[in-house]
């Protein structure tokens, strides 16, 4: 029997900079075993070139990844022409499977295959229905006058927020009817990593705000500009960055990036002001051929790509993968497009020997004192104490993110009153920051209600909460199905930190993700066994009930902490 294995996991377009290179184009990952994983990026590289060359996109290139259990394979394409390029990408790895599997299957039947030359019509037939030549000549006339621009399926814009103007794709202008200079951009940031990206966006709009800047951010729980909440629903991805830059209220666009939307799309735009990276910590790992933190150190720090050549990206000087990041980084510009000078770091400790290691700008905790430091000069900030949401120095999490919130105000020129005001005004509610951390008193007893889904996260939960003094500790727990085993049990490991006196088990019915009902709860519960009694156990069929039925028997001075993925709106209204 044959232990061959080429098996596409996923094919998908690439609309902009990305993990492996700088170029649009098609990418594919795939499993594979039973071959040297070279020899299948080799072969596939060879009919990639037949067919790029047989369609008219000879200059266009090739690239391959190859990763433990497989590759990714990509190749370059003209913007206008995505969807045909991953049918190119599609037919090479075709051609490569049934070469391989003559080479190393003597004995299996072959597969009939379309012949090259019929492959190569059908393919210019898709690529001329594509392409639009109106499109590209309008893209390089933008590039030549310094002119930002976006396109999609849909529309094109020139020009980002309150200096934006959007056409539809079948109606473009022409060049000689454009005032060139009117199209510019506004200030742009990236923020990523694997925990407070959302925070750092949403304390980040509060002080543009007190600097009476109309900000524009984009997240994974919706798109707002000013006070104005655009659209809900996640839009982390490039939809929501084109949809906010295109909108002419904004003065400031904050763009929340997630680690799925960079390695399915790319980076939404190519030229950034400011890019920051919260922290590094295992979270989805095995998607998209990435396994290992190393890799998806890489892939938040996507990020960098689109940097201006006058950016700057703010890296957290406690996480040790973001560290040795940096640390293969050239020391100037010639080599990449971000060097060590280009870099701002945070930290909760003056002392942190990555500040004087590097060159750039920092910002810090000195004893309770957040401080920015640049060109010589210490800027103090505002004292912890007087940041609510961050507890008094208790939520560590948050002061981190509060240093990154500061660090990106410096670099956009915010006065510091602006960023302190914004950093008072600021609170862990539902108003300010839903889902994050929100603090709640009912009945005389203290109630939590947070998004914590990871490891990363369930820690920094721990941390703040765990040694806080209070009566009985509820916790409510739950997972999504997309979870390993492990990752699950590592979570409820990590909630269990806080010493929960009961813990209520939630099913999540909208995110089984391929899973059996109860099936999560049971994994929970196993873990939970190992630190606490089963008569300390209890199961609910949803988050709003789970919370509902430790809010009916909570009494004065206990506390609850109740870690939902789902239903949280709900919950909060049952305190209200």
């Amino acid at each position: 029997m044959s232990h061959l294995k080429l098996e596409i996991d996923d094919s998908r377009r690439l609309t902009g900079k990305n993990f492996l290179w700088q170029f649009p184009g098609a990418i594919m990952d795939a499993w594979v075993d039973g071959v040297d994983k070279k020899e299948v990026a080799n072969c596939w590289q060879g009919f990639a070139r037949l067919l790029l060359d047989g369609v008219g996109w000879t200059t266009e290139q090739t690239i391959f990844r190859i990763f433990e259990d497989g590759i990714s394979v990509c190749l370059s394409a003209p913007i206008d022409a995505l969807y045909a390029a991953t049918d190119i990408n599609e037919c090479a790895w075709q051609l490569t499977c049934i070469e391989l599997r003559k080479r190393l299957e003597p004995g299996m039947v072959p597969e009939e295959i379309e012949p090259l030359e019929s492959m190569i019509q059908r393919l210019s037939i898709t690529i001329a229905d594509e392409i639009n030549p109106s499109l590209l000549s309008l893209v390089s006339e933008a590039e030549t006058h310094g002119a930002p621009w976006l396109a999609d399926d849909d529309e094109f814009s020139l020009g980002y927020g309150n200096y934006s103007q959007v056409w539809p794709i079948i109606d473009l202008p022409t060049s000689s009817t454009l005032q060139w200079r009117n199209f510019k951009s506004v200030p742009t940031v990236y923020v990523t990593g694997t925990n407070g990206k959302s925070t750092t966006v949403r304390l980040t709009s509060a002080i543009m705000a007190e600097a009476n800047l109309c900000c524009g951010v984009t997240s994974t729980d919706f798109i707002r500009v000013g006070e104005t909440i655009i659209d809900s629903g996640d839009y982390s991805g490039p939809g929501g960055a084109r949809t906010l830059l295109r909108h002419p209220g904004v003065e400031v666009a904050l763009l929340e990036v997630a680690r799925g939307g960079l390695l399915r799309r790319g980076l939404p735009v190519p030229n950034v002001d400011v890019a920051l990276v919260t922290n590094i910590a295992e979270d989805h790992l095995g998607q998209y051929g990435i396994n290992t933190l190393e890799a998806l150190t890489q892939a938040k720090c996507i990020v960098a790509k689109g940097l201006d050549k006058n950016g700057i990206l703010i890296l957290n000087a406690d996480d040790s993968n973001l560290v040795a990041y940096a640390e293969a980084l050239p020391e100037n510009e010639q080599a990449s497009n971000i060097s060590q000078k280009n870099i701002c770091w945070f930290s909760l400790s003056k002392d942190n020997p990555v500040l004087k290691q590097y060159p750039g700008a920092c910002c810090y905790l000195d004893q309770s004192m957040m401080v920015f430091e640049r060109d010589g000069q210490r800027i103090p900030v505002i004292d912890v104490k007087d940041v609510p949401m961050c507890l008094n120095g208790a939520a560590k999490h948050n002061v981190q993110n509060a240093l990154g919130a500061v660090a990106i105000a410096f670099h956009l020129d915010i006065s510091v009153e602006a960023i302190r005001c914004g950093l008072m005004s600021f609170n862990s509610d539902v108003n300010d920051n839903p889902g994050r951390g929100n603090i709640f008193k009912y009945r005389g007893a203290t109630v939590v209600v947070d998004f914590a889904h990871n490891v990363h996260s369930m820690d920094a939960m721990a941390s703040t909460w765990g040694s806080m003094s209070s009566g009985k500790k509820n916790l409510l727990l739950c997972a999504a199905g997309d979870r390993s085993d492990f990752e699950i049990e590592s979570m409820t490991r990590s909630a269990l930190a806080m010493a929960p006196d009961h813990l209520v088990i939630a099913e999540l019915p909208n995110y089984l993700r391929g899973r059996q009902p109860g099936e999560v709860s049971q994994v929970i519960a196993a873990a939970a066994k190992e630190h606490m009694p089963t008569t300390k156990l209890t199961f609910s069929d949803c988050p709003l009930s789970g919370a509902k039925a430790i809010l009916d028997q909570i009494q004065e001075g206990e506390l609850a902490l109740l870690m939902a993925l789902d239903q949280r709106d709900k919950i909060a209204d049952l305190m209200n």
